[in-house]
């Protein structure tokens, strides 16, 4: 029997193929579903995520929100070994070479916001998107709103109020924008997910507290892909759940641990135009990087502070080349990695002037490069 998702992904793009290795399993009957070759279909790679779930008490696990101070941080510049591999580096067949400023000195051209509650202010930001007008969107988390800024930093809207009811929030935490201007909100201690249209007005909730399917203990990062998936990192059930635009549940993946596919805290999710998803596993200190049946393709990153290294790794993003930018909370700093996982560069350290942050929270990138990052304990966004 197929998933509800692999039942309209073979409706939608033809038959679906089947493989050898049933390392993935559907949610509604545990048919097998192959990896495919790169000539695979649309729906062969979208097969469902319905992987098991074992049951573990996080009540055993520390979180990952107390994060550590790296004053050191990085590298302002990338080794000559760096800059070397840079030109030469390509994950896939017809990769191109990294923009320009990848490779450059990043420097703060603006930053948004500071501590406060008025309009263009923020108390903890925490998950951040790009419209498809170019416009920015920030969870203001302790604030209990959305706000909406042009891609000049300019204050364009905000919604949402403190408490459980429709269009209300406690502590949001991820925030996507679909291609139609939709906002899809992680309203992570009512723990459920909120879809608003794009004027702020509430559309639907999906989701409660508990360990079923569809039900999240603390929703953090958010995403969708191009054929409006939503995929939440349910943080405190350790997994990655799947769903339709509409809120059904379609599949997940993810078990608490610490082996290949295993999770702890997942923070942040990024879908990239391969149908990467990316993951920021953050107990864990790495990222790993799934296919959208849910099974691992590679994985990088292991606890420290040098190249490569992660302290609680918080944002990732993806731009459309399929480079990686991850937010490295405990270090302070921003890293950039090639689409395979190997070290590009890096930049920041610790404090609260330009280019200085006190714990990384989301992060986006923007069709023309510039990153956009929530400086959360300095109560900004920083812009490079």
């Amino acid at each position: 029997a197929l998933s509800s998702w692999a039942r309209y992904l073979k409706n939608k793009y033809g038959p679906r193929k089947e493989g050898k290795d049933g390392a993935s399993s559907t949610t509604a009957g545990g048919s097998s579903a192959g990896g495919g070759s790169a000539a695979s279909s649309a729906a062969a790679r979208r097969l469902s995520l319905g992987l098991p779930l074992s049951r573990h008490n996080s009540a055993s696990i520390d979180s990952s929100d107390d994060d550590q101070k790296n004053p050191v941080g990085s590298p302002t510049s990338p080794t000559a070994a760096t800059a070397a591999a840079a030109a030469a580096a390509g994950f896939a067949a017809g990769a191109t070479s990294p923009r320009s400023q990848y490779l450059q000195k990043r420097r703060q051209l603006f930053q948004i916001g500071s501590r406060g509650s008025e309009p263009g202010a923020f108390t903890w930001p925490r998950g951040i998107a790009v419209g498809p007008d170019n416009t920015i969107v920030i969870a203001d988390s302790s604030n209990h709103r959305v706000q909406v800024f042009d891609s000049n930093g300019i204050f364009a809207k905000e919604f949402g109020s403190y408490g459980n009811g429709e269009g209300e929030f406690d502590c949001l935490a991820g925030v996507a924008v679909n291609r139609i201007g939709q906002f899809i909100i992680a309203d992570r201690y009512n723990h459920r997910i909120q879809v608003l249209d794009p004027s702020g007005r509430f559309l639907r909730a999906f989701g409660s507290q508990g360990t079923a399917d569809g039900r999240f203990n603390y929703p953090w990062g958010i995403t969708t892909d191009a054929l409006g998936f939503i995929y939440v990192c349910d943080k405190e059930n350790h997994r990655v759940q799947v769903f339709q635009s509409d809120g059904t549940f379609v599949g997940k993946f993810g078990t608490c641990g610490r082996g290949p596919g295993q999770l702890e805290h997942p923070h942040y999710i990024a879908v990239s135009s391969t149908n990467r998803v990316i993951v920021s596993d953050s107990n864990n200190h790495r990222i790993q990087i799934f296919d959208v049946n849910g099974r691992v393709i590679t994985s990088f990153g292991s606890e420290g502070s040098d190249e490569g290294q992660f302290k609680f790794p918080r944002g990732v993003a993806v731009d459309e080349q399929g480079y990686i930018f991850v937010g490295d909370s405990g270090n302070n700093r921003i890293q950039i990695f090639h689409p395979d996982g190997a070290f590009l560069r890096a930049f920041g350290c610790w404090g609260a002037g330009p280019a200085e942050f006190k714990g990384l929270e989301g992060v986006a990138v923007m069709s023309d490069g510039k990153i956009l990052v929530c400086d959360r304990e300095n109560h900004r966004v920083q812009v490079f």
